[in-house]
């Protein structure tokens, strides 16, 4: 079984999932509503607050059901299914962790597109400062989400218990996926593209890194 395969199997699982199925419904139904709530883009780009709330919650959502998927499969024996066939620990952690983030870029690419439609339908043109708060906020939350999916399966496999592996994941993985966003708001001088890539990238290698070490010394 190699990766392509393991990975294929994953994103069936997820994608069919209530959770993913909120989100891909959900938040661009939220951009929607943000939009119309707060339409004076040039006081407060509503980008960030999509941004905002998009991190949050699709971050959250996706933190708990990794940590559950993987906690609930250790719990129930189902990694001892894959390793007795030639396939690495490595490629079935990726695997899981790649197909959650691309459902969850799916649906914020979605939220994104819708925005920037109604933005274009309410003020007639889209100017330099809504596509560049767009690309920022698209920037910011994908950085938060890498945060929180690496987090939700460091929890995974670190515990047994599918509650206490959901809540630390959701907590934690809020606490350290706002650092990519909330710095980028209050100090005017960091560019908040950069800076979520480097935050995001580097706290998500560093979580990605220690799992597959825990992962590899697990007993199944």
């Amino acid at each position: 079984m190699n990766f392509r395969i393991l990975f294929f199997d994953e994103l069936k699982g997820f994608y069919k999932s209530k959770v993913m199925l909120i989100l891909w419904f959900g938040m661009p139904f939220l951009t929607l509503l943000l939009h119309f709530i707060n339409p004076n883009l040039e006081e407060l780009p509503v980008s960030y607050l999509v941004a905002l709330l998009i991190s949050s919650i699709g971050g959250t959502l996706s933190a708990a059901l990794l940590s559950t998927s993987i906690a609930n499969e250790k719990s129930h024996h189902v990694f001892d299914l894959f390793l007795v066939r030639p396939v690495s620990r490595t490629s079935i952690l990726l695997a899981k962790f790649i197909a959650v983030y691309l459902c969850l870029i799916i649906a914020t690419g979605l939220s994104l597109i819708i925005g920037l439609i109604i933005d274009f339908y309410n003020l007639g043109t889209l100017s330099e400062f809504i596509i560049q708060s767009t690309f920022d906020s698209l920037s910011i939350s994908l950085a938060g989400m890498a945060i929180s999916c690496s987090i939700g399966m460091f929890f995974g496999i670190l515990l047994s218990s599918v509650p206490v592996a959901a809540i630390l994941s959701v907590y934690l993985g809020n606490q350290l996926s706002a650092v990519s966003i909330l710095a980028t708001i209050f100090i005017d001088v960091i560019d908040p593209t950069l800076f979520a890539l480097i935050i995001g990238s580097s706290v998500s290698i560093i979580f990605i890194g220690i799992s597959i070490f825990a992962f590899s010394k697990k007993q199944f």
